[in-house]
């Protein structure tokens, strides 16, 4: 029997939200064990190859907004194929992940904790042991991820798309050579600024006696332990909630997002927000490491939940859910750039006079360290996508991110970095359109435009529309001719 559009699509969405369940579960630290192969065994009718050309077939007479939503089905079942292929090396690469330790002076940690001692490592001997024995750890499962690299390259092509760079590009639904060209003038275009500020910032708080800065000491940085308690996520958590509720913005925290801010030995050190039902079922997951970054990525995880929530229940399910990853990024990054508003963390806080103008140079330097890096990830992703051997990039690797940060990296990490599909390209999309978006608010509603209730219903209005069209497309909306790093640029300007 031939498959249906609107079977198909009934299917997609049951498995979308299985998948974010298990990957809430997993990433939060609810279950020990990855499962992904073993649930998209139970979905094996979605990742059949007649699938993907009945949709094919209805796409080739659509037009309008079905065209649209048809194309983005296309692209989210044909990548489900592609992670259906690699699941089980998957659940094996996790598998190991969970059970690794790391030993350093007699003391063992599980490895996935290490960014957690490196981050509250006062000694700076000590944080760079961790990140040595770290890196140790992760150079034993080379083999396998480099097999995950491959096998993914082979899945791809299995699709019938074209070559494995042509059918990544299409299926992320991207300009490719844009992007680069978006990601070398931000790199270019904040050369001059970052380097001043990495000599007053981390070259100044760090100890040179023991080596060259590297990634270890960023992410102390981005901790900044000794404003502990300025930063405590339960307080600040609260603040937040009163200040969405000023904003008109509060009630999704009562009824559809779950904040998840406990503590768990299994917990992923990043945070994330899972989307099992929209908008009823949002889990916003941060693990607290104590510290500023709490803050940071509780702000940016925000973001992302009332982007899926507010999305209208007029929407197709494919434009409230799939769509373009960089709307939802760029709505992320309109609200951890509050972390740079002097008025905002000084309520927050609690900060004030020469404590809050130093903790201000600091975190705009590590504001433009993460775009840097991002911009940096993304000619490493398209690199490493387009070489013939990607088992001999490590060094590629190393040199273009420590390059473009000043924080060594190490060889060894370079596919634990890797993140399947472009996503480095999303984000730095990300980047662009919210500073089109921050530029509104402030010229809008003024500098203090987190405390207006007008601006809240501009931002309920343009969170509305979802994901219904791609960055590119909404960038418009704003006053701005497509999607370019010249408004992000003149915002960095203007960070302290």
């Amino acid at each position: 029997m031939p498959f249906r559009v609107a079977e198909i699509r009934d299917r997609a969405q049951r498995l979308q939200s299985a998948l974010a369940r298990a990957w809430y579960r997993l990433r939060s630290g609810l279950d020990e064990r990855s499962a992904l192969a073993s649930l998209y065994r139970q979905h094996r009718l979605l990742l059949s190859p007649g699938v993907l050309q009945a949709i094919q077939r209805d796409l080739s007479e659509a037009q309008g907004d079905e065209r649209r939503r048809l194309k983005t089905l296309f692209n989210w079942v044909a990548g489900q194929q592609i992670e259906a292929e690699l699941a089980p090396l998957d659940d094996e690469l996790r598998s190991w992940e969970t059970e690794a330790t790391v030993t350093l002076t007699e003391r063992e940690i599980p490895l996935r904790r290490v960014p957690d001692w490196i981050v509250r490592a006062e000694d700076r001997g000590e944080r760079l042991g961790w990140e040595a024995a770290r890196h140790r750890r992760i150079e034993e499962a080379a083999a396998l991820r480099l097999d995950v690299v491959h096998r993914g390259r082979e899945a791809v092509v299995q699709l019938g798309l074209g070559g494995f760079v042509e059918a990544r590009e299409r299926l992320a639904g991207l300009d490719l050579q844009r992007v680069e060209r978006d990601a070398a003038a931000i790199l270019e275009g904040t050369e001059t600024r970052y380097r001043r500020m990495f000599a007053a910032e981390a070259e100044a708080r760090l100890d040179a006696r023991q080596g060259p800065p590297s990634r270890a000491d960023a992410r102390w940085l981005m901790g900044m332990r000794w404003l502990g308690r300025h930063f405590e996520i339960e307080p600040f958590a609260a603040h937040l909630r009163r200040a969405m509720q000023g904003m008109g913005l509060g009630r999704v925290f009562d009824r559809s997002v779950r904040v998840d801010i406990d503590r768990r030995s299994l917990k992923d050190e990043r945070s994330f927000t899972a989307v099992i039902d929209v908008p009823g079922d949002v889990r916003l997951v941060v693990c607290p490491l104590g510290g500023w970054i709490d803050a940071r990525r509780l702000l940016h995880e925000t973001g992302h939940a009332l982007h899926y929530t507010h999305a209208s229940a007029a929407l197709s399910w494919e434009e409230r859910v799939l769509g373009d990853d960089s709307i939802g990024e760029s709505f992320g990054l309109v609200f951890d750039s509050l972390t740079l508003d002097r008025g905002w963390v000084e309520s927050a806080t609690g900060l004030g006079g020469a404590a809050l103008e130093d903790y201000r140079q600091l975190a705009a330097f590590l504001r433009l360290y993460r775009l840097r890096r991002d911009a940096a990830r993304l000619l490493w992703e398209v690199e490493l996508a387009r070489a013939v051997r990607p088992g001999e990039q490590a060094g590629r690797y190393a040199e273009l991110l420590s390059e473009a940060t000043g924080f060594a990296h190490h060889p060894g990490t370079y596919l634990t970095d890797h993140r399947r599909g472009f996503q480095a390209a999303r984000r730095l999309r990300g980047w662009m359109l919210s500073s089109i978006i921050i530029d509104r608010l402030n010229k809008r509603f003024g500098a203090e435009w987190h405390r207006s209730a007008a601006a809240g219903k501009f931002l309920l209005e343009v969170l509305s529309t979802g994901r219904r069209e791609d960055a590119a497309q909404v960038a418009p909306q704003f006053g701005v001719e497509g999607l370019t790093p010249e408004t992000l640029l003149g915002r960095v300007e203007r960070w302290q």
